[in-house]
């Protein structure tokens, strides 16, 4: 008989370790200086593109309201009406467009040249329906005005040409 005391030895020493203790979870807020800086940038841009783009429709107003009367335009009775119209309606997007001194005179192949190259390097007119469109609006009748082709190169010309204003 052994007369020691026996220690209660434990199992494993992994017993004797204590559990993991995580650290709090990191809050989402207050964000760090940086985050609150790339917010109001990106709040600036954004505010800046609404008014941005506001202005442009405003300035592109005229141009929806002369594709809606050009669409109209095809009903024109007689061809010479069909020009007459066609013109005057080209005539008034130029006004609202450029210099007013600069167009109000123009008629004949002035007007004509004036449209084959306000639109830069890709003109939205052909020389045949210009000229088909000028002769029809001073003769009484024509028989052979292109007016599908008139109205396609028209709304080209009122959505591709340069605005100028003065």
């Amino acid at each position: 008989m052994n007369s020691l005391p026996q220690m209660n030895a434990p199992a494993s020493p992994l017993d004797q370790l204590a559990d993991i203790h995580l650290p709090p979870p990191v809050a989402n807020f207050p964000w760090a200086p940086g985050w609150w800086v790339l917010l109001g940038l990106g709040l600036i841009v954004l505010v800046a593109s609404f008014i941005w783009l506001r202005k442009r429709r405003r300035k592109s107003a005229f141009r929806r309201a002369a594709l809606l009367e050009l669409a109209a335009l095809n009903a024109a009775a007689s061809d010479q009406e069909f020009a007459q119209q066609l013109n005057q309606l080209l005539r008034r997007v130029a006004l609202h467009s450029f210099a007013k001194d600069d167009i109000a005179g123009l008629s004949g192949d002035k007007w004509m040249d004036f449209l084959y190259q306000s639109c830069g390097d890709k003109p939205a007119f052909s020389d045949t329906s210009l000229t088909a469109l000028l002769a029809a609006a001073y003769q009484p009748s024509s028989d052979s005005l292109p007016r599908d082709v008139l109205i396609a190169e028209s709304k080209s010309w009122i959505r591709r040409h340069r605005s100028r204003h003065v």
